[in-house]
């Protein structure tokens, strides 16, 4: 049992799991702290928009790595709360365009401040080269997947 423990609870993917869903329950009362109805999964969303408004769901499925599936079901929900339109792509009848409304643009600056405060939470205590390091390795994971993935 002990070597179990030891495989399974100090795993990487164990400790990335809890922390990752410690971080979405955090953000998720932050925002209904703060009056907004945003999930961790809808601003997973939005954050991408921000960046670069009008683009595909297979854009979004691909850069958010989720699954197509998933993609429509969160913009349907958006779509709902008038946070975002799909609006049909002139070039490619198939595909629509994912654009933020007004309101969803308003209170950006907002989101992104709950985020920050977040992010300071979560650093507390910890040197900046310890959070570098994690950053790095994180990625290093994350790219290691992503390429047998591909």
């Amino acid at each position: 049992m002990e070597t179990f423990e030891k495989v399974i609870d100090s795993s990487i993917a164990y400790l990335v799991g809890r922390t990752s869903r410690s971080i979405i329950k955090r953000l998720t009362k932050k925002f209904l702290d703060a009056g907004f109805d945003v999930s961790y999964e809808q601003w997973s969303i939005l954050v991408h928009l921000y960046r670069k408004d009008g683009q595909t769901q297979q854009e979004l499925s691909n850069i958010a790595v989720k699954d197509k599936a998933a993609i429509t079901r969160l913009l349907n929900v958006l779509e709902k709360k008038n946070i975002v339109l799909r609006i049909p792509d002139r070039n490619d009848k198939r595909s629509k365009l994912v654009y933020l409304t007004n309101k969803a643009k308003e209170f950006k600056a907002q989101l992104i401040a709950i985020v920050e405060d977040l992010l300071e939470e979560a650093e507390h205590g910890i040197e900046p080269g310890e959070i570098a390091g994690c950053k790095a390795t994180l990625n290093k994971i994350f790219s290691n997947f992503d390429r047998l993935n591909h």
